[in-house]
């Protein structure tokens, strides 16, 4: 079976990740439970994981109103530089989460933890947004290159 196949159907598992993460953010705001920064470490984790996941799919088979979208250079490089300065923040905020357990070493210490836990499962939602940008830099040249060869024909 071909690569790119084989990927392209592993991306159908982004949906899975994307109900359980709808899933846990009702469950976050109707129940209210206790371990609320665990959990939306858990959402951040698991919204990395489908942004991943996503970023396989086949560029090939984009929508014709997507390569028009994807065409306009204004657009795809906006959404480039929007998320990669929401990236940079994030890495910043990562930073910050994972740092406090050794800037106040000895407060509370449970506390301290679960946030040094949420800086490490954000770094698995900046790998999933780096995808996201590579994801949208590959859409951008498909989509020149296809009407680039609609031009010719």
């Amino acid at each position: 079976m071909d690569l790119k196949k084989t990927l392209h159907k592993l991306s159908y598992l982004k949906w899975i990740f994307l109900i359980s993460l709808v899933i846990l953010i009702f469950y976050c705001f109707i129940a209210l439970p206790e371990n609320l920064i665990t959990l939306i470490g858990m959402i951040i984790f698991i919204a990395g994981i489908w942004l991943g996941l996503d970023s396989l799919s086949d560029i090939a088979k984009m929508s014709q109103t997507e390569v028009n979208r994807y065409n306009s250079t204004n657009l795809a490089k906006q959404q480039f530089k929007t998320i990669l300065y929401i990236t940079i923040l994030l890495v910043l905020i990562s930073f910050l989460f994972l740092s406090l357990k050794f800037i106040f070493p000895s407060k509370n210490e449970e506390l301290f933890n679960e946030f040094f836990n949420l800086g490490l499962n954000c770094w698995a939602l900046i790998l999933g947004l780096l995808c996201l940008l590579k994801s949208i830099y590959e859409k951008e040249s498909f989509a020149k290159s296809q009407i680039n060869n609609q031009q010719t024909e």
